[in-house]
């Protein structure tokens, strides 16, 4: 009886090479012998053992995957066990096709070029290890290169970088589905928030740069090299993760994004270093590198860098993509629309009487074509373009209803989430005399802003405010109906008179003016003719940077009512010149809005150098 062999390189050179039968005990002395062919099987194993000696692990397009040899290694072992305790061919044979098998797992374990792509859902990220959290605590910078879908938010927002936890602890980037993107930072203050970027920074469907520093104290944003977003703050330590494409704690603020060459360093690197570093390769041993990901090949869901100190895990809605996905957008809807709007305004016949499509309403489809004719052309986002052939539907329709009528002013509903106000352009800051009049009416006092309070008319740097109440209750309502004139003064910030409770009534036109006279440095309000509030020592409002002036609201604040015969003067008119009969020609007169007739969404005022757009609102007719 022969004992068992292990070496089975000893057994190739005992045994001819076209037939080899191994004989195996059976347990009993007495029992007779029995021989196998194993000759395939020990041509698998010295195949597997030749992929396992020279076959390369890494991280790179064309390498095998990291553990891959240890599992046919594992396979392999099991295999020379198999064949000590083969008791029949069919074990042998049985060997045979599960060793196949595990050869032919690891021939296709090769990495390949892809890239992650991190979609909309709830948890999907990329998660990397407590490390690369604790070096972007301290001086750090990371860049990226980044591949946007589509800007479309699923959540508040797009978190592009994050570890942000309550209460107001961590750092953030995130973009929004105009391509804005603003820096945030959990510290022991709140939430202090930068400034957006321009509308437009980020752009879908291309490669981006993205750089980000931390000097522990200020946080910048740099995308292709350009600063784009810089915020002053401390921010604290989380106990959530560093992510890429989400938020740990927000955990909806999901990206639709692609990402490649991620690197941490571990100072904060300038403006021109940045720049320079735009397309650079590295190979992981550089001075100061903390963590490099190429994110170059398709590496699995859990994977080490190449510097070999860090991990990074995806998580949720992702997949590994070798070029970035096409997105095919359609245009029917918006095309029907166009045509639809196109073809209304053939039918549309300007005029001033009764039952006219208003004087201005030509000009108002022209600019609402324009526009949805941009939108087709530029806008690579699908519910972008859905939601312009909605608007323009929804601007027939609204057209068709503010024909030439009597109007008793426009009103502003507070409750209303699209009810904006009426936006006047341009912008008109006095810087002299000035004497603003018109006509309000509140239809309630009890507002839903936070506090409650309302801007019946502003532009930034001039308005004149209403405290209403949240809560029905006696002392709220008689503590409402007083306000205040704010101004912006230069070096000074905002001042102005204010007014007393009581002072505006719901239910009631009144006129009300504001007179400032830059001589005497006064500014007075008036109330039905009645002097309600006076500042002294207070000059001409500084210049606002904003486009517009706003009727019915002002940052937000809007009041529920209605309001007409807006008039700004560039002089001091007295208590007997207010709400006089005038017809738009007047010396000094700036802004003339009666706002007695239905003039349609878009149209010009009595002096003709300003135009009125309806932003949500409608008129009183």
């Amino acid at each position: 009886m022969m004992k068992i062999i292990n070496n089975l390189k000893k057994i190739g050179v005992l045994i001819p090479l076209v037939m080899v039968f191994f004989t195996v005990s059976c347990g009993d002395d007495d029992a007779p012998t029995q021989s196998f062919d194993i000759a395939q099987l020990q041509s698998r194993i010295a195949e597997a053992e030749n992929l396992i000696a020279t076959g390369v692990e890494g991280i790179n397009a064309g390498d095998y995957q990291p553990g891959s040899k240890d599992a046919l290694q594992d396979v392999v072992n099991w295999i020379y066990k198999r064949i000590e305790s083969s008791k029949s061919q069919a074990d042998i044979d049985d060997a045979v096709i599960k060793l196949n098998a595990a050869i032919d797992k690891f021939l296709v374990s090769v990495v390949s070029e892809a890239f992650p792509w991190i979609q909309h859902g709830v948890g999907s990220s990329i998660e990397f290890s407590a490390n690369v959290k604790q070096a972007m605590y301290q001086p750090s910078t990371l860049e990226m290169e980044i591949y946007i879908v589509d800007l479309n938010q699923a959540g508040y927002s797009n978190n592009l970088i994050s570890t942000e936890d309550e209460p107001s602890r961590g750092m953030t980037a995130r973009y929004f589905g105009t391509g804005e993107i603003e820096l945030v930072a959990g510290t022991t203050e709140g939430w202090p928030v930068s400034p957006r970027s321009p509308a437009g920074t980020l752009k879908s469907g291309e490669w981006m740069n993205v750089a980000y520093t931390n000097s522990g104290t200020e946080q910048n944003l740099y995308i292709n090299g350009q600063l784009v977003a810089t915020l002053a703050g401390v921010p604290e330590v989380t106990d959530v993760p560093w992510v890429l494409g989400n938020s740990p704690t927000f955990t909806d603020r999901s990206c639709n994004t692609l990402f490649k060459e991620v690197k941490v360093w571990n100072s904060v690197f300038d403006q021109s270093t940045i720049q320079s570093n735009i397309g650079a390769t590295v190979d992981g041993t550089e001075s100061g590198l903390v963590a490099y990901f190429p994110f170059s090949s398709n590496l699995g869901t859990s994977f080490s860098d190449v510097v070999g100190n860090s991990t990074a895990t995806l998580k949720g809605n992702f997949e590994w993509v070798a070029e970035p996905p096409i997105i095919v957008l359609d245009y029917t809807n918006l095309n029907a629309a166009i045509q639809e709007l196109t073809d209304f305004r053939a039918t549309v016949v300007e005029g001033d009487m009764d039952g006219d499509y208003p004087v201005g309403t030509l000009d108002y489809i022209d600019s609402l074509l324009e526009g949805a004719n941009d939108v087709l052309a530029n806008e690579t986002r699908q519910t972008a373009l859905d939601d312009t052939a909605d608007a323009l539907g929804d601007a027939i329709t609204l057209i068709n209803a503010n024909l030439v009528g009597p109007a008793d002013g426009v009103y502003v509903d507070s409750q209303d989430p699209s009810a904006v106000g009426l936006r006047i352009t341009p912008n008109y800051t006095p810087q002299g005399d000035y004497t603003y009049e018109f006509y309000v009416k509140l239809q309630t006092l009890n507002l839903t802003t936070n506090p409650p309070i309302g801007d019946i008319m502003g532009n930034g740097t001039v308005g004149f405010r209403v405290n209403g109440y949240a809560e029905l209750t006696e002392e709220n309502v008689l503590n409402s109906g007083g306000g205040w004139n704010w101004t912006a003064i230069e070096g000074v910030g905002y001042i102005g008179p204010m007014y007393p409770a009581g002072t505006m009534k719901s239910g009631t036109w009144q006129h009300v003016a504001i007179v400032h006279d830059n001589t005497a440095l006064t500014t007075a309000i008036y109330v039905d003719g009645e002097m309600v509030g006076e500042s002294t020592d207070i000059g001409a409002p500084q210049v606002s940077g904003w486009g517009e002036i706003w009727l019915g609201n002002s940052f937000g604040f809007k009041m529920n009512g209605s309001i007409k015969d807006f008039r700004i003067w560039d002089e001091v008119r007295s208590p007997a010149q207010l709400g006089a009969d005038i017809d738009g020609s007047e010396p000094n007169l700036q802004i003339y809005f009666p706002l007695d007739r239905v003039k349609g969404i878009q149209f010009a005022d009595e002096t003709g150098d300003y135009s009125g757009e309806m932003r949500g609102i409608v008129w009183n007719n």
